[in-house]
């Protein structure tokens, strides 16, 4: 199998598929012969699938449609190779021609002559015409029409365009200290001898920028449980949340439990913690955390968070929903969001989270503290529900550093976008 092979392959099941594109990168990271380029061709074939596409209708007299789901991806992965990855050598081509025969052999004739005409006339091709300001920005950075209209009707053009301009940017990774195990300084020297760009964190004080983060996961210290993985707006919800030691607390929607963990050590393991996820699939995955940070008290449940959940009523001192969300904050990080969502897919996590939030409220203590997150931005996941919040009796406003809700920008936090806020219970 070669590189373009495997490429085909991992860009066929996450488009197609709904594969997550780090889970097929890494399954294929070892027959890969070439890497960085497999890697690279993949992320950008995703970050520029729409603009590519547009490209493609110029040269070919069949509709987008109509072309066969394997040769239209082959032809993507050509194009981004000639116009961003500039191989312009018809070696390139002829490869994906010899592909093209393995996959749909009457269509090599057609492959061969779109990617030839693309290289011969590739500075016109790739002009955008469009007199809509928002057609032709979801061309340009490749982001869904409906996605871009609906964050430029909120948001206004500014807030769009730095939006979609960051989306493809490749974002600093961060990790988080185990306080456990050991502190911020003294893993932070470990890292810098071991030879990774280390910074401190800028929204956590448990926080460490790594500039150079490649080998990471495979060091001593992570196998040790001495940090995890994770982005600062994310320990944020954490931090917000500020859980107590010796106290009740839920973590209504756990996986993939990096949050969970966190609580365990930001309470020092004296904390009752209930991880709920409605997919035992991904009990595993926290259960090798929790065993590899050396955590304790923490016990997995596997309910639907919609339901109300009898045993868990009046019973927490702390709950903490990072609700189901369209992800629009982590498109950086997870490309083919941007493909499997729309307003309609929005609008029923919108509705979802509050049915979470009506049963979360029943399962905190009065005096306990209930703190909503979401990984997206836009008015009805974040704002909208926050009004809903506001309207419950039951509830008071609690202030994040002065503010009434936090929501950080993926362009201006160097993190997730991500949206937080709290409240605490008065009624029972």
């Amino acid at each position: 199998m070669n590189d373009f092979e495997i490429i085909f392959f991992i860009l066929r099941s996450v488009i197609y598929e709904d594969a997550k594109s780090a889970d097929m990168i890494n399954a294929y990271a070892k027959k890969a012969s070439n890497l960085p380029l497999v890697t690279k061709t993949v992320y950008g074939g995703l970050e520029n699938k729409i603009y590519i596409d547009y490209m493609i209708r110029k040269l070919s007299a069949i509709r987008l449609k109509k072309i066969h789901n394997h040769v239209l991806l082959i032809l993507e992965i050509g194009i981004y190779n000639i116009h961003f990855l500039e191989t312009k050598d018809y070696a390139t081509v002829d490869k994906l021609v010899d592909l093209t025969k393995a996959k749909n052999k009457k269509s090599t004739g057609f492959v061969n002559a779109i990617l030839r005409a693309f290289i011969k006339d590739e500075k016109e091709l790739a002009k955008i015409y469009e007199t809509d300001d928002i057609k032709s920005l979801s061309i340009r950075y490749s982001f869904p029409e409906e996605i871009t209209r609906y964050i430029y009707d909120f948001y206004g053009m500014d807030y769009t365009k730095a939006y979609l301009r960051d989306a493809d940017r490749i974002k600093d990774i961060s990790i988080r200290v185990n306080e456990l195990k050991t502190n911020r300084e003294e893993i932070k020297n470990l890292l810098v001898n071991e030879g990774f760009e280390i910074e401190d964190g800028k929204i956590s004080p448990n926080g460490l920028i790594v500039k150079n983060p490649a080998g990471l996961v495979a060091t001593k210290f992570f196998k040790d449980g001495l940090f995890t993985i994770q982005q600062e707006a994310s320990m944020k919800a954490v931090e917000v949340l500020d859980p107590r030691e010796n106290s009740k607390i839920l973590d209504l929607c756990a996986a993939p439990g990096t949050k969970t963990t966190y609580i365990g050590e930001y309470t020092k393991n004296t904390s009752q913690i209930i991880a709920n996820d409605i997919s035992k699939a991904k009990n595993k995955l926290i259960l090798e955390n929790i065993d590899r940070l050396g955590l304790k008290n923490i016990c997995l449940t596997n309910y639907d968070a919609s339901t109300f959940i009898r045993d868990f009523e009046n019973k927490f001192d702390f709950c903490l929903v990072d609700a189901p969300c369209s992800g629009l904050g982590v498109v950086g990080r997870k490309p083919e969001i941007r493909y499997n969502r729309n307003k309609e897919t929005i609008v029923r996590l919108a509705e979802l989270q509050r049915e979470i939030l009506a049963k979360a409220v029943k399962y905190v203590k009065k005096g306990g503290y209930l703190v909503y997150s979401t990984c997206t931005l836009g008015p009805l996941e974040n704002r909208n529900n926050f009004k809903y919040l506001m309207e419950n009796k039951d509830l008071e406003l609690v202030q994040i550093d002065g503010q009434d809700f936090i929501e950080y920008k993926s362009f201006e936090a160097n993190t997730d976008g991500f949206f937080i806020s709290k409240f605490r219970k008065i009624n029972d």
